[in-house]
């Protein structure tokens, strides 16, 4: 029997489970990138500074090359917070070509600017793949994320009836499961999964498992 890989692609923590990959999301201190495991770096829509518009930090720019980094982000627009809008619009550009430079995926924060988000998006004819992070909105705008040829990422939010509904109706290629900041092990999010879908956790393990290697390209697993 193929034993259970519990892929967490968006984390704030170390992953601690027996049987667990994580990529953990780095915000800052890119210079000081821990050694080993598994990382995405980016810029957060929370945490933004103005010089930042016209260059992304260097320590950044250098990290995105490291082997261990799979991925860009999170980053993205986030219309409740106070960073001002045109500045998160301009270093999430930024943070899009320095993606499609080094050729890596997208990992994506967006609350309340989802038509943006794809616009930008469109417009930036993205090559790399993109993954919209902790997504628990509706059907209609899964599908259309989707259209727009993304994947979505799950969270502690599964255990809500809308958002297990959503999931339920979602082609299982276009999904991933996440802990982010939550105080949940992986493996709880896949029973939740499993639950929802009908199947055992192994099934779903061998899937996303699949689906990891091909899209994130760990330097191992």
């Amino acid at each position: 029997m193929h034993p259970v890989t519990f892929i967490d692609i968006h984390t704030h923590k170390t992953a601690s489970e027996p049987g667990s990959v994580a990529i953990r999301n780095i915000l800052s201190d890119f210079y000081d990138l821990p050694v080993g495991g598994c990382y995405s770096v980016g810029l957060h829509p929370w945490f933004l500074k103005e010089d930042q518009a016209d260059q992304l930090p260097k320590g950044l720019i250098n990290a995105a090359k490291d082997r261990h980094v799979l991925a860009i982000g999170e980053c993205g627009l986030d219309t409740r917070c106070e960073t001002p809008l045109d500045l998160q619009r301009r270093v999430f550009l930024r943070q899009i070509e320095l993606a499609m430079s080094v050729d890596k995926p997208l990992i994506i924060h967006c609350v309340r600017a989802f038509d943006e988000v794809l616009a930008m998006l469109r417009r930036s004819q993205v090559s790399v793949p993109v993954i919209f992070h902790g997504f628990c909105r509706s059907e209609t705008l899964a599908l259309k994320i989707i259209d727009d040829g993304h994947l979505l990422s799950f969270g502690r939010h599964l255990h809500k009836r809308t958002v297990a509904e959503v999931f339920r109706k979602l082609p299982p290629e276009r999904v991933f499961l996440e802990t982010d900041d939550a105080e949940i092990p992986i493996s709880d999010i896949y029973a939740i999964a499993a639950e929802i879908l009908g199947k055992d956790i192994s099934t779903i393990s061998v899937d996303i498992e699949h689906r990891f290697k091909q899209i994130f390209r760990p330097v191992q697993i």
